[in-house]
């Protein structure tokens, strides 16, 4: 008996020492440098609202370097700051979409705003899409830039 209480002390405590492990990626701080340039407006869908697309030269940018950013519209300097990419997984869970696997695995935090709903970021052939909220209630919103220049 006094061995059977042994055998199963040290099974728990060997579940309770593996179920603690914390994934290295997850909420790590990682490199800006595939968002680093500048970003057209290219489509928008906000909500139920159709999806919009907007023309070539429409002012409607966004511009990163390191780690700071300027958003434009229509040309004009709306807002700017610092931010910071960080590696996320939970964007199914967070928009009720399903993604395939390896989109959508970062998202990007701007002025330290860590209370704000998530926005996650996907970068592919020379697009930066932007990805929030919660699709299901029809409050999703999925933004696609193009890069227009490659340094800022």
């Amino acid at each position: 008996m006094k061995y059977f209480i042994v055998i199963i002390c040290l099974g728990a405590i060997s579940i309770f020492w593996g179920s603690c492990k914390k994934d290295v990626g997850t909420n790590a701080v990682i490199s800006a440098t595939s968002i680093i340039g500048t970003w057209e407006l290219r489509q928008a869908q906000n909500g139920m609202i159709p999806t919009v697309t907007y023309p070539a030269g429409n002012g409607n940018t966004f511009k990163f370097s390191d780690s700071t950013y300027e958003k434009y519209s229509s040309g004009s300097l709306i807002a700017s700051g610092h931010y910071i990419l960080i590696r996320d997984t939970s964007v199914e869970t967070e928009v009720g979409l399903l993604i395939p696997p390896g989109q959508f695995t970062n998202r990007i935090i701007f002025d330290s705003d860590f209370t704000s709903r998530k926005t996650f970021i996907d970068v592919s052939n020379n697009k930066l899409t932007f990805l929030s909220g919660y699709f299901p209630l029809d409050s999703g919103s999925n933004i696609l830039y193009k890069r227009i220049e490659n340094r800022h």
